[in-house]
């Protein structure tokens, strides 16, 4: 169906005159009633009758003229959508991370994000940075948070500032109650429970100053640690923003001084390069550069 002889159609069963349907379509009367005439032939059936000078429906022109306006309608609103979804105002943003900057970087992020963008919706993945990255390039999810630590020279990519490391001790095993920092001294003489993408790092740490950790516990959700430690197994070492995850009475916070494991971490936020993002993508990017600078 030609929306145009559509419209044409819509006008005149409207303005109940060909001459003042010409008039507001911005265009002279025997071009209009020829198109009219094309319009009944290509759908078989009459749509108009002249009585007087007016023209009046068929019982057929009404139908479509309720079914027309609903059809317009519609198309409007695609159009309208289409051009959202390319302006980035509306449609689903689909993003993976591993699961501690899931807890910690994203929801501030993603609050804001939708308070300026309520009509996207997000899809959010979790796992280890090998899954995330392979959901990636497989066109499934269209930006990663990864570690910075990790490999992103195949990727274009945004560092987030770096945060400091602490130390999530259970009350009962303070010996320092009060001082709010502790060292790696210290920790090696507690059984520890570390993130799994950071634990070779974490590792040689302690070696790097002869030191002999006990590892109780190796995970990749920071949550599930923190909640371990509250339970008494171990400290768990984790990026401060994380201590937000778990509110509790029952574990002290304390950061990392001196030679350390890192003292401080950050994430990277990754996606192909060469390849094409939604609006909606780049509009997310958008709060790490203004945070960046």
């Amino acid at each position: 169906m030609d929306f145009k002889k559509l419209q044409y159609f819509l006008t005149v069963a409207e303005e109940g005159k060909v001459t003042k349907a010409a008039e507001r379509l911005h265009m002279a009367q025997p071009p209009l009633s020829h198109q009219l005439k094309v319009f009944e032939r290509e759908l078989g059936v009459q749509l108009l009758e002249k009585v007087g000078r007016e023209v009046r429906l068929t019982k057929v022109g009404q139908a479509l003229r309720e079914k027309g306006e609903q059809i317009l309608s519609l198309v409007d609103t695609t159009v309208k959508e289409l051009k959202d979804l390319e302006a980035g105002q509306q449609g689903t943003l689909s993003i993976g991370s591993v699961p501690s900057w899931g807890t910690t970087l994203l929801p501030e992020k993603m609050l804001d994000f939708n308070r300026r963008y309520p009509s996207i919706s997000f899809q959010l993945w979790e796992g280890t940075p090998q899954r995330i990255t392979k959901l990636l390039h497989n066109g499934i999810i269209e930006l990663a948070i990864v570690p910075s630590s990790y490999d992103t020279r195949e990727y274009n990519s945004i560092g987030t500032p770096s945060e400091p490391v602490v130390a999530a001790i259970p009350r009962a095993w303070d010996k320092s109650p009060g001082v709010t920092t502790t060292t790696l001294a210290e920790l090696a003489d507690m059984p520890l429970i570390i993130y799994r993408n950071a634990s070779k790092s974490h590792m040689e740490c302690f070696y790097k100053h002869n030191l002999s950790p006990k590892i109780v516990c190796i995970h990749d959700d920071v949550r599930t640690m923190l909640a371990l430690s509250e339970a008494g197994l171990g400290v768990t070492v984790a990026p401060q923003s994380a201590t937000r995850t778990l509110p509790s009475q029952n574990l002290v916070y304390k950061e990392l001084t001196g030679p350390a494991i890192p003292l401080s971490i950050s994430a990277a936020v990754i996606w192909p390069k060469d390849q094409y993002i939604s609006s909606a993508a780049q509009h997310f990017l958008q709060t790490f550069e203004t945070e960046k600078n």
